[in-house]
C-alpha cells in the first residue's frame, strides 16, 4: 500500500495542477463531479491502507516518507475536498435536494473533518505516535461513516 500512496501523490498532484484550468468543470458537469468523489473514496482507502500496523512493519527512513506521504496527500485531498463540497453545494442550489447529492455532500464533509483531525493529530502527536494517531484517527472514521451509511439507509427515504 505504501506503493499505491506514492502513486497516489503523483494522481492528486495532477488533479491539483489541473483544477484551475478546469475549474468550472464539476460545477456543471455531473460527470466529472463523480469521478472527483470516486476519486476521493479511493484515496482514503489509501491513507488507511498506507498506515502501518505497528511501528516495527517499517524501517525508520521508510518511515518518515510514508508519514510525510500521508500528511502531504491529506493536505491535498482536504483541498480537493473542499473544492468538490463546493461544486455539490453550487449544483445543489441551482437545483434542488436530491437523496444522492445528500449523501455525497455528507460523505465530503465526513471526509473533510477526518482529514482535518488527522492532520492536526499528527501536528500534536509527533513523530513518536504518528501511528497510534493515525489509528485513532481512522477508529472516529469507521464510526462517522457508519453513522452515515446508517442515516442514508433509514433517514433519507423519509425525507425524499
Amino acid at each position: 500500500m505504501q506503493a499505491l500512496l506514492a502513486l497516489s501523490l503523483v494522481v492528486m498532484l495532477i488533479y491539483v495542477l489541473v483544477i484551475p484550468f478546469n475549474f468550472s468543470e464539476p460545477f456543471t458537469d455531473r460527470e466529472t463531479l463523480i469521478i472527483y468523489n470516486v476519486v476521493l473514496i479511493g484515496v482514503m482507502g489509501v491513507l488507511l491502507g498506507a498506515t502501518p500496523y505497528a511501528s516495527n512493519d517499517l524501517a525508520p527512513g521508510i518511515q518518515r516518507l510514508v508519514r510525510a506521504g500521508i500528511i502531504l496527500l491529506a493536505v491535498m485531498v482536504v483541498g480537493v475536498s473542499v473544492y468538490a463540497l463546493v461544486a455539490v453545494l453550487y449544483r445543489t442550489a441551482q437545483d434542488t435536494l436530491t437523496m444522492n447529492r445528500l449523501t455525497i455532500i455528507g460523505w465530503n464533509v465526513i471526509n473533510i473533518a477526518i482529514l482535518i483531525l488527522l492532520l492536526v493529530r499528527q501536528a500534536l502527536s509527533g513523530r513518536a505516535n504518528w501511528i497510534a494517531s493515525l489509528h485513532d484517527t481512522f477508529r472516529w472514521a469507521a464510526v462517522l461513516y457508519l453513522g452515515w451509511a446508517l442515516f442514508v439507509l433509514v433517514a433519507s427515504p423519509l425525507i425524499f
